[in-house]
């Protein structure tokens, strides 16, 4: 596609609407998904208000949902406690431990119930505040400029958003793989703990003994932590199903908040768009309304110039019409997306600069291809009408013969002036011809694509490629010459030069003029030869074209007269005679041609 065909403001309105449709739309159902669940949160941390008694049943889920929110946090918070009496035990035996190793080992585990008391805060704040990320309130270092960053960060939300329809989906199953993962866990905790049971069920050894209720407890630690992940793990699914429940009543208000928003104000902007466009290119048609009855007159240059000006004029009106409109719509979203993807696809555009400039030099009339030449497309000539976006070629020979072409698929050939004498096509319709095949017949119908020719009483059909190339004669236009060799015996020899080329002559006119009458044009009889049998007249014939429908019948009516003459004349029509000799010995058999001295009788 060349930059004319991507700047068309059709094409353009349209990939901006679809676009903005698009991502306006998804933004708005996020919108709604993101204020549903701030309502929820908002209900989960706030006392519940007072609710009318004709709506005891929703009273009661979110008695339910609170209590179990409640149940949550208590357990998180009894874990903390645990976890840091945990912690400390294992700093005091840090502190008492005899060798490297244990140090280290009870390092590590310090270091590792470390991260879960965090993680344990972050989630006991999270689920107390309604999911809200404390993160906000950080103040982050300020960073260097980077333009392609900043784009990234402007379009990363959409992404993100578009992305969070199918995060739901995506969560539940990693969820369940979660949960699965715990309770696999949970059973090594669990043979553990009967292990270690089994072990020190028999243990006299105190000091045994408590390293082994040590041991233990760790285990029952991490049997309770798992127990604890999996009850929320489970908290989480249930609400996410929940949520699932409520896709669609989302998607149906934020398609309602978009056509009564963003919707609104898109549908203005392209009735303006279209409005200004419309008007823009209506107004030169007004203009020249008056100038249909004025001969055509070829463009010069400073109009074509006006008028690849008033195009590129109109677009950017158009353009400055819509930005125009969304600006004054305060919807700094929208203004911005159309921003972006009219920049990205000047960005886009710098690989067609080369055609771009070789295509405004031939709407300027000053390229390879120029208004009011000839060019042959196909093989077939055509008259460059007009050069536009869409170029008209003429061929005023072919039925049919107006073709609309872009310019990028004549930027690559040549014109060049037309001489008033040329022909457009060697037929028209109606017209006899003969091909270089010998195929003879009248043509029924030429268009660019087809010619058909009758022939032989049925139709034939040629690509008009194909037609052109079997080199036609046409036997109508300038009208078609008719020749014929006819020969006589050897004993005439004495009168062939003087008196029988004017007896054929005078015989062969008399024959055509009561036929053709007026078609005939000129008779030409001389003498061809001296065949090996016979002595050979040449009998030419010119005929005007509309004698064209009887091709064949002139050679027959040339062949009838001169036969009728020698008849009439006694003169011997030679023929073929084949003789068999034996010779002698190996001599072997030859065909001979031997010359018939009776007379040629046709009646005999």
């Amino acid at each position: 596609m060349t930059i004319l065909k991507a700047l068309h403001p059709f094409r353009l309105l349209l990939l901006l609407t679809l676009t903005l449709f698009f991502i306006v739309g998804f933004q708005a159902v996020a919108e709604v998904r993101e204020n549903s669940g701030a309502v929820l949160n908002e209900t989960l941390v706030q006392p519940a208000p007072a609710v009318p008694a004709e709506e005891p049943a929703v009273n009661q889920n979110l008695e339910v949902r609170l209590e179990t929110v409640r149940a949550q946090l208590a357990g998180i918070a009894r874990s903390i406690d645990e976890r840091r009496n945990h912690l400390n035990e294992l700093r005091l035996q840090a502190a008492d431990a005899q060798t490297a190793s244990e140090r280290a080992e009870l390092e590590a585990d310090i270091v590792e119930l470390e991260r879960l008391i965090l993680a344990s805060r972050i989630t006991f704040e999270s689920i107390a505040t309604g999911g809200i990320d404390s993160n906000i309130f950080k103040d982050e270092p300020d960073a260097p400029f980077n333009w392609q960053q900043e784009l990234f960060d402007i379009i990363e939300p959409f992404l993100e958003q578009i992305k969070g329809f199918t995060e739901a989906p995506r969560t539940i199953e990693r969820l369940n793989r979660q949960i699965a993962q715990d309770r696999a866990r949970l059973n090594v905790v669990e043979r553990a703990l009967a292990n270690i049971a089994n072990v020190s069920a028999a243990v006299e050894d105190k000091q045994l003994l408590q390293r082994l209720q040590a041991l233990e407890k760790s285990w029952l630690q991490r049997r309770s932590d798992l127990l604890l992940e999996i009850e929320l793990l489970n908290f989480q699914l249930r609400e996410l199903r929940e949520e699932q429940d409520t896709f669609w009543s989302m998607l149906h208000q934020g398609l309602l908040s978009f056509v009564h928003g963003r919707g609104l104000i898109l549908l203005l902007a392209i009735v303006a768009t279209g409005g200004i466009w419309f008007l823009l290119q209506t107004l030169p048609k007004v203009i020249q309304r008056g100038k249909e009855n004025q001969p055509p007159v070829k463009r010069k240059p400073y109009a074509r110039l006006m008028t690849v000006g008033y195009q590129v004029f109109s677009v950017l009106a158009a353009l400055c019409v819509l930005l125009l409109v969304l600006y004054v719509s305060g919807d700094w979203l929208l203004l911005g997306f159309a921003m972006i993807i009219l920049v990205l696809i000047a960005v886009g555009s710098r690989t067609y600069l080369p055609r771009f400039m070789t295509e405004v030099r031939m709407l300027l009339d000053m390229g390879p291809v120029r208004e009011g030449e000839r060019i042959l497309l196909n093989g077939v000539p055509w008259e460059i009408k007009n050069l536009n976006m869409y170029s008209t070629l003429v061929n005023p020979e072919l039925q049919g013969g107006i073709l609309r072409r872009p310019l990028a698929e004549l930027s690559g050939m040549v014109s060049r002036p037309d001489e008033p004498d040329e022909p457009w096509f060697p037929t028209r319709q109606g017209e006899f011809v003969m091909l270089a095949d010998g195929t003879y017949g009248q043509v029924l119908l030429q268009t660019p694509e087809v010619v058909q020719v009758k022939h032989v009483g049925s139709v034939r059909t040629f690509s008009t490629g194909s037609f052109l190339g079997s080199s036609p004669r046409n036997l109508s236009r300038n009208g078609f010459g008719f020749a014929v060799t006819f020969g006589i015996d050897y004993q005439h020899q004495a009168i062939c030069l003087d008196e029988v080329p004017g007896v054929f002559e005078a015989a062969v006119t008399q024959a055509l003029r009561r036929s053709f009458d007026e078609s005939l044009e000129s008779v030409l009889v001389d003498f061809k030869e001296a065949g090996s049998s016979s002595l050979d007249y040449l009998i030419y014939v010119m005929m005007r074209g509309s004698a064209a429908g009887s091709y064949w019948a002139v050679g027959r009516i040339i062949q009838q007269a001169c036969v009728q003459v020698c008849n009439e004349r006694g003169w011997v029509i030679p023929f073929n005679q084949l003789t068999v000799h034996q010779g002698e010995g190996f001599e072997t058999l030859r065909t001979a041609q031997t010359n018939q001295a009776e007379p040629f009788d046709r009646n005999s």
